[in-house]
């Protein structure tokens, strides 16, 4: 049986004035490409979660967050454990700090590990959301209504 290692990831919740949160489609170059995710990736040695959050967002929707909250941690190994053996040779356990935004600036412009983007209402989210991200994304929009809450999930 091949190893499972914990690997330590950020997701961000960027809400537009419409109350719509930002999702993401992975590119054929990716991890589970075709599936819709919350964007965000890996930290990145010598990064904080909040740093990584920061960059991640910039790299893959060209957008620069101005501020982001604190609005959960996932680890649930049913849901954040890889079905596959990544590059690094192993499974991995992500362990995700989710942040939530709704002060940005610039416009969308993804980068190659996106190859589709939209706004969702929690009604018309799309059908391929990544395993992990159904309960993250529904965390997203009780916290956008109140931002008091913190998930552990």
């Amino acid at each position: 049986m091949e190893s499972i290692v914990p690997v330590p990831a950020v997701n961000v919740a960027v809400f537009n004035p419409e109350g719509k949160v930002l999702l993401t489609r992975r590119s054929p170059r990716v991890r589970a490409p075709g599936t819709w995710v919350l964007p965000g990736g890996h930290v990145e040695f010598g990064e904080t979660w909040e740093s990584a959050a920061y960059r991640e967002i910039e790299e893959e929707c060209g957008i620069r967050l101005n501020s982001i909250k604190l609005m959960g941690v996932y680890s649930d190994p049913l849901l954040t454990t890889s079905e596959t053996v990544l590059k690094e040779g192993y499974r991995g356990q992500f362990v995700v700090a989710l942040y939530w935004s709704d002060d940005f600036s610039g416009n969308v412009s993804p980068n190659d590990e996106v190859d589709l983007w939209g706004w969702y209402g929690p009604l018309e989210l799309p059908n391929a959301l990544l395993k992990s991200h159904p309960v993250r994304v529904s965390d997203a929009f009780d916290f956008n209504q109140n931002p008091s809450k913190v998930f552990v999930r």
